[in-house]
């Protein structure tokens, strides 16, 4: 029965299965999004509250399992760091959490997406700049799954964005010139350009939402995602939604 031990992993969610057990999915740079079965989680031993500590979404552990099938079967855990999210920050976890589980493939390696996701995680523990740090993740992830936006070049024609005209995303062809048929969801080429310097300032935070959001719908589809309909509700506290 095929084994790994001590690889690194992300927990992204967690939630119980039969009587006592739980099924926990982590992200790893080797291994990519996977589900594991920890057997007796709920129990009283002193091995499994020791799981219980370490099994909370963000942390990072190191974790050994087996099994050739979809479900693994968790043989140890180990804690490596813990990414506390507080208030605002932590809704913005949940959701890029649930960007992965809903984005990314089963036992596909994403390297380069670990990386990408503790970066962010990095800039939510600070809990300033949650938009910007919210649009990098999104935008670096959609680079990375092959769906990356330019930010420079209109894709249809290959021409420079121009900053005194307006554009448009296509979902099949990206951002592209707008025609005189063309009169919502249009972006400004200043804008698109400030973007490209990575400059989330301004109006350029709305229009990167915007676009994010756009860019997005055409792999989530139209079901709704939990984390933003969980921080829609927390609209009375003044909290706007990402």
């Amino acid at each position: 029965m095929n084994r790994v031990d001590g690889e690194a992993c992300f927990v992204l969610h967690i939630r119980p299965y039969r009587d006592t057990s739980a099924l926990v999915n982590l992200f790893s740079p080797n291994y990519g999004r996977f589900t594991c079965v920890a057997k007796g989680l709920r129990g009283g031993g002193k091995s499994r509250q020791s799981w219980r500590a370490n099994l909370q979404a963000f942390n990072l552990v190191s974790v050994s399992w087996q099994g050739r099938g979809e479900l693994k079967s968790l043989l140890d855990v180990q804690h490596q760091a813990s990414y506390s999210l507080q208030g605002r920050a932590l809704f913005c976890g949940l959701y890029v959490n649930e960007l992965l589980e809903r984005l990314l493939h089963q036992h596909d390696p994403q390297a380069d997406i670990f990386v990408l996701y503790t970066q962010c995680l990095t800039r939510l523990i600070g809990g300033v700049q949650l938009e910007e740090s919210l649009r990098r993740f999104e935008f670096g992830l959609l680079e990375k799954l092959g769906y990356g936006l330019n930010f420079t070049h209109c894709n249809r024609s290959g021409l420079a964005f121009n900053p005194d005209r307006f554009y448009f995303f296509h979902p099949d062809e990206g951002i592209i010139l707008a025609d005189d048929a063309v009169t919502t969801s249009l972006f400004s080429g200043e804008v698109l350009l400030q973007l490209a310097n990575g400059d989330f300032s301004g109006d350029a935070q709305l229009a990167a939402k915007r676009l994010s959001r756009l860019a997005l719908h055409g792999l989530l589809g139209n079901k709704p995602l939990r984390s933003r309909a969980l921080f829609t509700r927390q609209a009375k506290s003044g909290l706007s939604a990402f």
